[in-house]
């Protein structure tokens, strides 16, 4: 159990450090196109879902890491 909780644990500071990644990328202009595919691809608006589309950056580049 505990073994499964430090597993756990080390997941989320993984995703954590991606997503902070992606926030700084995002400061510096380099996801523009990912955020405009993900705008026209699931009708998102470009600042008013940008959190949410970032944090869908951040899952799949954690998830393409984890495979």
């Amino acid at each position: 159990m505990m073994s499964n909780q430090h597993n756990e644990k080390t997941q989320e500071q993984i995703y954590e450090k991606i997503y902070e990644q992606v926030l700084e990328d995002d400061s510096k202009g380099l996801l523009e196109t990912e955020i405009r595919d993900m705008q026209l691809i699931y009708n998102l608006h470009p600042d008013d879902d940008r959190d949410a589309i970032l944090e869908f950056i951040a899952e799949s580049i954690y998830y393409n890491q984890n495979q």
